[in-house]
């Protein structure tokens, strides 16, 4: 009698200690085995029973108690793999941008990619299909886990909020803000000041500075024109020349053009390929 006495007391000081705030779901299935009823080869006795059914309760309460503190949040569920809430991507005026959206754990779940512009929600894609209208949006998948939205081509229209979902109930959601940098051309003074009008003497050296910000990229095709004429690779004048500084995040582009004439009067351009331009006269 003294005997089971113990064991009913070392029973209650057990339930005294389970926790409070378990996870939600009951007992794990791993240890639902363990809960309640006699292992093969245990004794029938009631006695047996008794020690059987404690020690199947310990058991259990100390995997629920540690796996409360210690559990894996994400162990039964799908969960992103980057856990900022909110990511923010910048990409250049006409480039490709890539959207990441890294999902573990799917299992039968699906991504897909919204767009939200107010209280409008436009729907991207579903699983691996495309339902944009524009042909720019597409899903790139990159193996093993990231579903990646990707827009060609991309324009100031294309800035904004986008929402990478997955279909638990209810959606877990990954905000990702798109930004759009156009670079910022100008053709600048000795005192770096915007100029649009420059007036040299006829025998003199041109010189002409052009300042591009704002590259979130690096870029290395900075092309001067006069009138339509490239003047980067010109051999027909002779005495024209295009030094490019890309070291630092201003990109400072310099034409020098010797010995001026009349003939090299007229509207100078430096451009960065077909996204931005500056010109002077």
């Amino acid at each position: 009698m003294l005997f089971l006495v113990a064991y009913f007391v070392l029973a209650a000081t057990l339930v005294f200690a389970l926790p409070q705030d378990l996870p939600p779901g009951g007992i794990p299935d791993s240890n639902e085995h363990r809960y309640g009823g006699i292992e093969s080869g245990q004794s029938s006795d009631s006695t047996g029973a008794s020690l059987s059914s404690l020690w199947s309760f310990s058991t259990v309460t100390e995997d629920r108690y540690d796996h409360a503190l210690h559990g894996d949040q994400h162990e039964l569920t799908p969960y992103f793999q980057d856990y900022e809430n909110e990511t923010n991507i910048t990409a250049q005026l006409g480039s490709t941008a890539y959207l990441n959206c890294r999902v573990n754990r799917l299992r039968d779940k699906t991504v897909s990619w919204m767009r939200r512009d107010g209280e409008n929600i436009k729907l991207l894609t579903w699983g691996l299909h495309t339902y944009s209208n524009d042909a720019r949006f597409s899903l790139n998948f990159e193996h093993p886990n990231n579903w990646k939205l990707q827009i060609k081509y991309t324009n100031k229209r294309d800035q904004g909020s986008y929402e990478c979902q997955v279909s638990t109930h209810p959606p877990k959601v990954l905000y990702v803000r798109l930004n759009i940098v156009a670079p910022v051309v100008e053709i600048i003074d000795e005192r770096g000041a915007s100029v649009l009008e420059k007036f040299y003497k006829t025998g003199s050296t041109i010189e002409l500075k052009c300042t591009i910000s704002q590259m979130p990229q690096a870029q290395t095709f900075i092309l001067w024109r006069h009138g339509d004429h490239m003047l980067n690779y010109d051999t027909s004048r002779g005495g024209i020349s295009v030094k490019t500084d890309m070291s630092s995040s201003v990109i400072v582009s310099t034409l020098f053009i010797a010995n001026a004439t009349p003939r090299d009067s007229g509207n100078y351009t430096c451009s960065l390929g077909d996204v931005a331009t500056g010109s002077v006269r």
